[in-house]
């Protein structure tokens, strides 16, 4: 009886594990990355990966890659002074993170589940006036609250809000 409780066991312990071993996650790590910011016009890139092309004519759209870099057309006019919002909550799918102001800086944004942990962490350099729209896929995160940090390197913004992932 005790043998053929200990096999169960080992079996359910083995299926367990291997459940959750084939995960992928979807950060990569590139030797090099950075956003280009022109006028409306903003360019996400890498240097490093696997390249996957997908044109759009509607929403002007263009991808490759893993970190699905984006041409971002803005439209209307930039708002006044340096800030952050961070939209929708709930969210479901996608996360806004809408960075503007008038002068050069670089941005860390790391989203944080309620244990503390870091689940996403997000650098972001501008190199002159900046309105930029990130979007950031949330699909594969658990439900429940998270808090988004942004602060800049030279500390002049630092927002903490709080998001809602259905």
């Amino acid at each position: 009886m005790g043998i053929r409780r200990f096999i169960i066991m080992f079996v359910m312990v083995l299926i367990a594990t291997s459940a959750f071993s084939q995960e992928l996650s979807h950060m990569v790590m590139v030797p090099a990355a950075g956003i280009i910011t022109s006028g409306s016009v903003d360019l996400s890139q890498t240097i490093g990966e696997t390249a996957v092309e997908i044109f759009s004519l509607q929403d002007f759209s263009i991808t490759q890659g893993f970190q699905q870099p984006s041409v971002v057309l803005t439209t209307g006019t930039q708002p006044e002074g340096t800030g952050a919002k961070v939209y929708p909550s709930p969210v479901s799918e996608d996360l806004t993170i809408e960075l503007y102001g008038e002068t050069a800086r670089s941005f860390v944004i790391t989203i944080v589940n309620i244990y503390g942990s870091a689940v996403r962490n997000i650098e972001l350099n501008f190199t002159g006036p900046y309105w930029y729209k990130h979007v950031e896929p949330v699909g594969d995160l658990a439900s429940g609250l998270y808090l988004v940090n942004i602060v800049s390197r030279d500390k002049v913004v630092r927002r903490t809000m709080k998001i809602e992932k259905m």
